[in-house]
């Protein structure tokens, strides 16, 4: 039987169009589920949409639309962008669908039966935006951080969660790495949320008029996050569901930093309630700005990945995502820079080695033999089993850099060898099998560590490939070009 391997990402606010910020998370879930698939795990990769709070109902209100009208086309829309970018998941949960709702009204049932919710009251400070309640010591300027709005005061009847039951649990898995946070200066962090003093949370809102009722009290809704946390069980089928009994534990939960406190804290404490087994991991991608911004429809820097697409193709449209910088870091995406990037690091670069050594394969009549019996084949492997290390430690950025190292090591050894000069002077010798050799063995490497990023270009290759071997290529002017990634 095969390992399995679950990957989550969060589920997205159903409240407008999807950018790239929600394209990044998905991509990296994307990326890393197609590794996995590669290397013979059965995988399960679950995305979708977040569909209840007060925050739809307004913007439903506002657009002229009945709640559940607003969110379906706003999950169509996410649906389209993934096509676009051609994501390949498993399962899209929407908090709206009953599947999910009967799952929340099992998981509460179990918190409830374990008596692990109370009633009480709440008074204090709210934003909408963050769907979060706030404390007067983090706001700025009388602001919510976040968002920039002034935080309303609330008053009224609430179910809360027993969070202080579950705290040592919970800060035990976490600095012992049974719950594994990644990177570990956001482990640290809430470490020292829970070292810093957390209060219980609330479980049901009593004034929204968008969501799960509460089965224990009419007058409540379930409250946010114990609603869309559940969709990582919901997915799969929770409580009696194959999906379910096969895939959970979640092997890898990708969130952004703004929701690690909900997902590496409350999430396991609900769950430890609820007699349910821990995610393995969880990783944190930090926040990116856009030209040195917050994304935002007024700045106009806001970035369709749709358009992306359009404007680069599928495959240069991960690539630009998921290559500005190191995941774990907070970093700038710079749009002007994106045609110069593509030119010089795909078409120029990546794009023209295989066109290159693909032309000479064809023109001198070589038919695709591989030898790695080289002296730098040992570099070679060295390189590729970094590769897999990054990309087993959710490091992309730098996958790909080790990626484009062979690409640039594939050039050195041509402007060496001059596979072309040895050619024109003696034909199709031993020297210029085991350079064209050595060459393709380079570009096979290449090719399967890009896959799970450019799936597209994978393809085109393994079929080119094939091409040249059945001699279905051309050759000189009639040679068919592979043109991976056209000059813009």
């Amino acid at each position: 039987m095969k390992e399995k391997f679950y990957v989550t990402t969060p589920i997205y606010y159903a409240s407008g169009k999807p950018h790239i910020g929600h394209a990044f998370a998905t991509l990296y879930a994307d990326v890393i589920a197609r590794y996995w698939k590669q290397k013979g795990r059965d995988v399960f990769f679950s995305t979708g949409t977040d569909e209840h709070g007060s925050k739809i109902y307004e913007k439903a209100r506002s657009a002229g639309k009945k709640p559940q009208e607003f969110v379906d086309e706003i999950a169509l829309e996410y649906k389209k962008a993934w096509a676009a970018l051609g994501i390949e998941y498993d399962g899209f949960i929407r908090t709206t669908s009953e599947p999910h709702k009967a799952a929340v009204r099992e998981f509460i049932k179990r918190l409830w039966e374990a008596g692990d919710i109370y009633e009480g009251f709440y008074e204090g400070l709210y934003c909408p935006e963050c769907e979060d309640f706030i404390t007067e010591k983090k706001l700025k300027n009388g602001l919510c951080p976040e968002h920039l709005r002034e935080p309303e005061k609330i008053k009224e009847k609430n179910y809360f969660f027993n969070l202080q039951k579950f705290l040592p649990r919970v800060r035990e898995a976490l600095a012992s790495g049974e719950l594994e946070v990644v990177p570990q200066s956001r482990r640290n962090e809430m470490l020292s949320i829970i070292d810093g003093g957390i209060p219980d949370f609330s479980i049901t809102r009593e004034k929204v008029k968008h969501g799960i009722p509460f089965p224990y009290d009419e007058s409540q809704v379930v409250y946010v996050w114990a609603d869309a946390l559940v969709n990582y069980l919901s997915v799969l089928g929770y409580p009696e569901g194959e999906n379910f009994k096969k895939f959970w534990p979640a092997d890898l939960h990708i969130i952004g930093v703004e929701i690690n406190k909900f997902h590496s804290i409350f999430w396991p404490a609900m769950l430890l309630s609820a007699r349910l087994p821990l995610p393995r991991k969880i990783f944190v991608h930090g926040l990116f700005t856009v030209n040195g911004q917050k994304m935002s429809k007024t700045l106009g820097n806001v970035i369709d990945p749709v358009e992306l697409v359009g404007r680069f193709g599928q495959d240069a449209a991960r690539w630009l995502i998921l290559s500005q910088f190191p995941a774990e870091e907070h970093g700038d995406i710079k749009e002007s820079e994106f045609v110069q990037r593509y030119n010089g690091n795909l078409s120029h670069g990546i794009g023209n080695l295989f066109e290159r050594v693909f032309a000479m394969a064809v023109n001198y009549g070589f038919n695709m033999e591989r030898n790695n019996r080289d002296s730098r084949s040992a570099e070679v492997e060295k390189r590729v089993e970094l590769y897999y290390q990054y990309m087993e430690s959710c490091k992309l950025f730098e996958a790909l850099a080790e990626v484009f190292a062979l690409a640039k090591m594939a050039d050195r050894y041509i402007a060496e060898k001059k596979p072309y000069l040895i050619f024109k002077e003696e034909g199709l010798s031993e020297e210029l099998k085991q350079s064209l050799s050595f060459l393709l063995y380079i570009l096979d490497k290449i090719s399967e560590c890009l896959a799970p990023f450019m799936p597209l270009a994978y393809k085109k290759i393994a079929d080119y490939r094939l091409k040249i071997k059945e001699g279905k290529a051309g050759k000189g002017a009639e040679r068919q070009k592979l043109n991976l990634f056209p000059l813009l």
